[in-house]
């Protein structure tokens, strides 16, 4: 039987060889998760609706 998947001391980044643009591109994927999650976060908390009604002046005028 041919064994077509390759063993994990074939596979380059099992022994921690992998090289620097795989490291880079995880580098930048996780960097650009947390950016946009941040920006997300900025947005939703300065964009919340605010449901307290304002009390009306008092006007000083009183009707008996």
């Amino acid at each position: 039987m041919n064994q077509t998947e390759p063993s994990l001391e074939q596979i380059g980044d099992y022994n921690g060889t992998e090289s620097n643009e795989k490291r880079l591109t995880v580098y930048i994927v996780i960097l650009s998760g947390l950016l946009i999650g941040a920006i997300y976060g900025i947005i939703a908390s300065n964009t919340s609706v605010s449901d307290v009604i304002v009390d009306k002046e008092q006007t000083g005028i009183v009707k008996y």
